[in-house]
């Protein structure tokens, strides 16, 4: 058995299905910083709700798939190309 821990983000929703994202999963999904602004303006000033291991709750942003911040990152993590 490993030595080492590592970390998860578990989010549920609303069926009350459970969702853990390891910490790795979760960095595929980083924006880039040149897109900060732009997800600030969508969650319209929502205050963020501190979570654990150092992350907080923003929002939550309803894009379409043709939508810029759909592809937030230089490569793209979600959604996926079908």
């Amino acid at each position: 058995m490993p030595d080492h821990t590592s970390q998860a983000l578990v989010i549920v929703d609303a069926e009350h299905n459970y969702y853990v994202l390891p910490r790795e999963v979760v960095e595929t999904a980083k924006a880039a910083p040149e897109a900060r602004a732009a997800i600030e303006a969508h969650l319209g000033g929502a205050a963020r709700v501190p979570l654990a291991g150092g992350y907080s709750f923003a929002g939550v942003l309803s894009l379409a798939p043709e939508a810029e911040l759909a592809h937030y990152t230089p490569e793209v993590s979600w959604p996926a190309p079908t």
